[in-house]
């Protein structure tokens, strides 16, 4: 009995072992064929320099950025408070120049996306005012992508969490590293 019981679990193992290989050769497979078809579409492109206004809103929290005429970023809200201009540089050059990795093709209603109530909603003005805002969705599960959409217009995109990331921020994270 005690033999039937080793070789028992020894066979599941076995098994066990198997079955995660082939998971992982098809995972690594599948990977190298998405790097490869990858396209990156430029969606918005704005030279960062001219971007004088961004905020973004994520679970209900408003940032908001003003470029004084010094050109030093500075909180809305809180003249004191001066974040670090790094911190600052990366989120207008994610905010002012999305790019894209798909497409989705004849898209649905952008709720089934996420897009009617958006996790990020993010909002810049260039030095000759124009505004543009976009909307971050629901993240997609099978590659980590999200949604977004740029308002007026009906396309949607997956974007990758570099974006997401860039804006995750609360004002203790934007003293940065020097105080």
């Amino acid at each position: 009995m005690k033999k039937q019981m080793k070789q028992l679990l020894i066979l599941l193992v076995v098994l066990i072992l198997f079955v995660v290989g082939y998971i992982i050769s098809i995972y690594k497979v599948d990977n190298v064929e998405v790097l490869d078809t990858v396209n990156v579409i430029s969606v918005i492109k704005t030279d960062t320099e001219s971007v004088k206004n961004i905020s973004y809103i994520h679970d209900g929290v408003t940032m908001s950025f003003t470029k004084d005429s010094n050109g030093v970023w500075k909180l809305d809200g809180d003249d004191s408070f001066i974040p670090d201009a790094d911190i600052v540089a990366d989120i207008v050059s994610y905010a002012s120049n999305l790019n894209a990795r798909s497409e989705i093709e004849n898209p649905s209603d952008p709720s089934e996306y996420g897009l009617d109530k958006p996790q990020y909603i993010v909002s810049f003005t260039d030095a000759t005012g124009v505004q543009q805002t976009y909307f971050i969705g629901d993240q997609f599960a099978v590659d980590g992508t999200y949604f977004a959409m740029v308002e007026g217009s009906d396309k949607i995109y997956t974007i990758t969490e570099y974006y997401v990331n860039a804006f995750i921020t609360d004002k203790e994270q934007l003293k940065g590293q020097s105080e």
